[in-house]
């Protein structure tokens, strides 16, 4: 008995001493648990001072894309007319409201061709300009409107939806089986391969006359009307008079 009762109170002792460290490490802010490996990582990778509240922005480096896509479709009875990539091409969201549009349309950018489709075959009909773009609300392709003139069959290609001043506006032609471009001559000599359009008063064909409301820009009196007739021999739109207009009367 003598031997037992000074181990008894030993074990007691250090029991008590134990929990008096415990606590201790508690008051101070500190714990002698010991964590597993993937908790320290977890803490230490994930401190609660850093932890982020919401996504970080997305750059728009990280956004362009790869364009291999066909971006208009112009559809006759024999084949179709495609604005589709010729080398390296891209697309990203525009990002930023203007004039152009709003940050979640989408922007193409770099080499594109007008191809003619028909049958298995493709022909290059038309290399677009190199600074040319596209912007358009969704990614579906753009449907070419169609008018005919005599035994033409007329295509026109507008690339922006809208635009700060007006809308560039290409023409293409199919006759006989055969497409082309269609070049707008304003006088002998002087060929223009676009036109811009009002993007609110868009072109018309009315009494065998294409019509185009120019675009406007700040500082001008006047908006030209052009008044165009196509010329199947020279396939070019032919400049016959010009309108003028107020700003104010649009």
């Amino acid at each position: 008995m003598k031997n037992v009762i000074p181990l008894g109170i030993l074990l007691l002792v250090l029991v008590l001493t134990g929990c008096g460290d415990r606590m201790a490490n508690l008051e101070n802010g500190t714990s002698s648990t010991v964590l597993s490996d993937t908790t320290m990582a977890s803490v230490s990778k994930f401190p609660h001072s850093s932890m982020p509240v919401s996504s970080p922005p997305a750059t728009e480096a990280n956004l362009v894309l790869e364009d291999k896509s066909i971006r208009a479709i112009g559809t006759h009875s024999d084949g179709r007319l495609l604005v589709k990539p010729a080398n390296k091409a891209s697309v990203a969201p525009l990002g930023a409201p203007s004039c152009y549009g709003v940050e979640t349309d989408l922007r193409w950018s770099g080499d594109y061709d007008m191809v003619w489709e028909f049958g298995e075959n493709l022909t290059q009909i038309m290399t677009f300009p190199i600074d040319f773009e596209i912007v358009q609300q969704k990614d579906s392709p753009v449907i070419m409107q169609s008018f005919t003139f005599e035994d033409t069959d007329i295509f026109t290609y507008v690339p922006r939806y809208t635009d700060c001043h007006g809308l560039e506006t290409y023409l293409f032609g199919v006759c006989n089986g055969k497409a082309f471009p269609i070049s707008l001559e304003i006088k002998p000599g002087v060929n223009w391969m676009a036109i811009s359009q009002m993007p609110h008063r868009l072109l018309k064909v009315a009494n065998g006359e294409f019509i185009v409301t120019g675009g406007y820009a700040a500082g001008q009196d006047f908006i030209n009307v052009y008044h165009f007739r196509y010329d199947p021999k020279k396939k070019s739109m032919i400049l016959k008079s010009t309108d003028q207009m107020m700003p104010n009367d649009m």
